[in-house]
């Protein structure tokens, strides 16, 4: 029963923290900001399957480290880290846009192939 309830506050809390997120005017100084890290990648050669590997676990250890920071170590809040986690991989992957590192995250060779009968 306990850990009911406190699941319905987090996700009251989670709600209330959210929506208060979205509708926070952008100057005000009680906003809080996103937290991000910068990966960078200079000395890989991302078209090669190593180099694409090597930039995934890069940023696959950003995201753990931002997102883990962010909601802290609650055994109920795991579900939000892992969604945090996922949803800023996604994001890095999609920004630097290489078919190899693409691949590696949703699969795929990159090539578009038609169906025939």
């Amino acid at each position: 029963m306990n850990t009911n309830i406190r699941t319905k506050l987090y996700a009251a809390l989670c709600c209330a923290f959210g929506s208060g997120a979205v509708y926070a005017p952008t100057n005000s100084a009680q906003a809080e900001e996103v937290q991000s890290k910068v990966v960078r990648f200079a000395d890989l050669d991302i078209k090669t399957p190593a180099g694409a590997k090597a930039l995934y676990g890069r940023i696959r250890a950003a995201a753990h480290e931002v997102c883990d920071q962010s909601v802290g170590s609650d055994p109920i809040l795991r579900p939000a880290v892992r969604a945090c986690i996922d949803k800023a991989i996604d994001n890095a992957v999609r920004k630097v846009d290489a078919p190899a590192l693409t691949a590696l995250r949703f699969g795929g060779s990159g090539d578009v192939r038609l169906a025939s009968k």
